[in-house]
Formats: structure tokens, C-alpha cells, sequence
């Protein structure tokens, strides 16, 4: 038995993804064949138990079948149990993943007349399989009532920031985002949509301490990946040839130094980088771990904040680390 969905429950406040919202509450008033079109992952199945259970067979069954997934024999009997002659739904997710003789079943029984709603979703163009004889003019045409496409997460980025913190929320506690970490959102496509979202949303409740997300709490897909490779970045990447060997040393040293303080979440102080270095091959005094700080912040690598905040490393910081490394072993 589904759990009921309603419309508010589907969160995003996207002029694209309102007016989605708005088209399904009207198809949810009637009784014809809706086709919901997206990518993988924008909530194509959501929106189906929307419809249905803010429509007048929200009483009858909401029966869900994934047509890409299952074979000939399963999908038959699949259908021999679905609820042809009651008044609930039947959800044909993916549509487009019927055989072409199962594309002819489907069409004989809804010719024949069926007594429940059909609704059905896909992620790939049907008029591209219909051009390839992959798919059936006449299903699609019985199907392709009402048309309902959403929008990709990319097309709706505005609303990543309210999904997060909907996804993060335990209960009435928020869970605070360090700035840097709405950078590595911002940076990344999100190619598996709102259901990628929540699944890294989820990795970080697992790992974080429940309050704050810090840079470390987020997948490593969204730390490691390079999203924007712009002039700028370049132009940073190309300062690592033209220092020292012992220069490189001192920047690996502060910025893995940084990195493990950060991770976990005891203050970078200069003070504290500056008594770890006695270990290292060139010990730096308190003054000299400034003036390489001073750097670091200008080049955009770690953020100073005062009292307990220390300094971070950013984005840029953990690009520029691994480069570091990968130029002392080529040295």
C-alpha cells in the first residue's frame, strides 16, 4: 500500500517547478491519460502519487509498474494484477522500456476500456523511439493526453538551497551550512537531479555531527570533481611551478595541516600550526606561518576567521594541495 503524497509535500519554489505543480493540481481534476516527461531523478514518481491521491481515485489503488525493468513474462502478469476495472491508478513508470509486443498488449486492453486512471512517465523521448520504430504512434497518442515535463534540478538551481535544508531538517533542528559548502553546490550539475540530491544529503547526516556541515561532511564527487575551469583557476594553477621546493614543502605542510584540524573541527590557529611544524624538516615560527597564511587567503586556498573558526581551507585550497603533492614527487 503507497503512502499517500499530497502537492505540498512537493518542495521548490521555481517559477518552471510552480507551474509544473500547478498543471499537475488541474490534471489531478480529471479523468485523461497523463505523460510526465524529466530526466532521471526530478520526481517523475512523486508527482504521479501527487495526482493521484489529490484526485477523485485517491480511494482506489495506486498501482505502480516499472515497464523499463521488467521482462515480457513479468510485465504480463504484472498487468493481469494491476487494477484494469477499479477506479484507483495505474502508473506505468518508464514507459518507453515496453517491448514492442508488449506495446501492443497494453494498447488492446486499454482499447478494450479500462475502468482506472492511467498515468505514465519517462525519462527518454518517445517521439525519438516513435522516429526509430521503437515505440508506437498509436500508444503514444493514448497515452499523450496531458502533457506534464519537468524541469531538470540544473533548470531549477534556485531551489537547491530550500531542498538541502528540507532534506537535512531532523525534526524542528536545522543543521547549519558553512558558506564554502553551498560553494561546492553551486559548482556541481547534479546530473542525477533532486534524487542525487537527497542522496548526498543523506551521506551527509550520516557522517556530520548533526549541526554544522562542514567541508568534509560532503561526498568527495562534490570536493574533487572540477565544475568551472575558468582563466582564473588556470592562472592559479600555473603559480606551482614557479615556487620552491622548499616553498611547496611549507604549503603542503600548513595546507594538509589545515585540512586534518578542519576535519576534526578543532581550530586552525597560528599558533597550533605553528608548534606542529617543530616535526618538519623547516620549523616556522608564528610570524612566518602568517605571512604564507597571508598568501594562501589571497590566492582564495583558506579562509581566516577569528576566535575558534581558525582557518579553513577551501575548494581551490584542496585543488591546490593535491597539485603541490603531485609537483614535489616530480621534483
Amino acid at each position: 500500500m503507497e503512502n499517500p503524497l499530497t502537492f505540498a509535500e512537493l518542495i521548490g519554489e521555481d517559477d518552471a517547478f510552480l507551474e509544473a505543480k500547478i498543471r499537475a493540481k488541474q490534471f489531478a481534476e480529471s479523468s485523461h491519460p497523463v505523460l510526465i516527461s524529466g530526466k532521471t531523478g526530478t520526481g517523475k514518481n512523486f508527482f504521479a502519487k501527487a495526482i493521484h491521491f489529490e484526485s477523485s481515485y485517491k480511494s482506489g489503488p495506486f498501482f505502480r509498474i516499472s515497464c523499463s525493468t521488467l521482462n515480457d513474462k513479468e510485465f504480463s502478469e504484472k498487468l493481469l494484477l494491476a487494477p484494469l476495472k477499479e477506479s484507483g491508478t495505474l502508473f506505468l513508470d518508464e514507459v518507453w522500456g515496453l517491448s514492442l509486443p508488449l506495446q501492443g498488449k497494453l494498447l488492446a486492453l486499454i482499447e478494450k476500456g479500462i475502468s482506472c486512471r492511467l498515468i505514465s512517465s519517462t525519462s527518454v523521448s518517445l517521439t525519438k523511439r516513435m522516429e526509430s520504430n521503437e515505440f508506437r504512434r498509436d500508444l503514444f497518442y493514448r497515452l499523450h493526453v496531458l502533457d506534464l515535463p519537468l524541469p531538470s534540478l540544473h533548470e531549477r538551481r534556485g531551489d537547491i538551497p530550500l531542498l538541502v535544508h528540507h532534506f537535512l531538517k531532523s525534526g524542528d533542528q536545522d543543521i547549519y551550512v558553512e558558506p564554502i559548502v553551498w560553494k561546492a553546490f553551486e559548482q556541481y550539475e547534479f546530473p542525477g537531479n533532486v534524487r542525487e540530491l537527497k542522496n548526498i544529503t543523506d551521506y551527509i547526516k550520516t557522517v556530520s555531527d548533526q549541526k554544522t556541515v562542514q567541508l568534509y561532511d560532503i561526498p568527495p564527487i562534490l570536493r574533487e570533481k572540477e565544475q568551472v575551469k575558468n582563466k582564473k583557476t588556470k592562472d592559479k594553477k600555473s603559480k606551482t611551478t614557479s615556487l620552491t621546493l622548499m616553498e611547496k614543502e611549507e604549503f603542503v605542510f600548513l595546507l594538509e595541516t589545515i585540512k586534518q584540524l578542519n576535519e576534526k573541527g578543532e581550530p586552525a590557529s597560528r599558533r597550533m600550526l605553528s608548534e606542529q611544524s617543530n616535526d618538519q624538516k623547516t620549523v616556522l615560527t608564528p610570524q612566518q606561518v602568517r605571512s604564507r597564511l597571508d598568501f594562501l587567503e589571497k590566492k582564495e586556498y583558506v579562509t581566516k576567521g577569528r576566535g575558534r573558526a581558525g582557518t579553513k581551507i577551501t575548494l581551490e585550497g584542496l585543488r591546490f594541495l593535491s597539485s603541490l603533492k603531485n609537483h614535489i614527487i616530480q621534483d
